[in-house]
């Protein structure tokens, strides 16, 4: 994961993650657990692409408190991530599975662009496929 350095501004993303599988319950509570960090506030809700994922749950329990999981299709393969009452934090998400050297680009152009770059503009320049296997 990778995270838009605070103070810089937001744009379209806030930075970009690459999960390693597409297990949804495996991977999110992986992602929310390293968001909330020691300290910090826990997450209440996660909303990710239907498509990026084999099987979504409904919610997930991160740090014993239980999170709910809402999707949409065609979501841009983005997660939006809302941490108490703070706006959602929104990540690019770099298909399990792509090219290490790709998905690094990615991840690095998620969390230095601070325009309007889109998510499937970002993948694209880093010839990051979208389709499914």
């Amino acid at each position: 994961m990778r995270l838009v350095p605070s103070g810089t501004g937001r744009g379209v993303l806030d930075g970009g993650w690459w999960p390693r599988s597409r297990d949804a319950a495996t991977e999110l509570t992986e992602l929310l657990t390293a968001l909330a960090g020691p300290d910090g506030a826990p997450a209440t809700r996660v909303t990710i692409d239907f498509y990026d994922w084999d099987e979504i749950p409904l919610h997930i329990t991160v740090k014993g408190r239980e999170v709910r999981v809402g999707w949409l299709a065609h979501l841009d393969h983005v997660v939006a991530v809302t941490l108490g009452q703070a706006d959602p934090i929104l990540l690019l998400v770099v298909p399990p599975g792509t090219a290490p050297a790709s998905a690094e680009a990615a991840l690095a152009r998620s969390a230095v662009e601070t325009g309007d770059m889109m998510p499937q503009e970002i993948l694209a320049s880093c010839d990051v496929s979208t389709r499914r296997a």
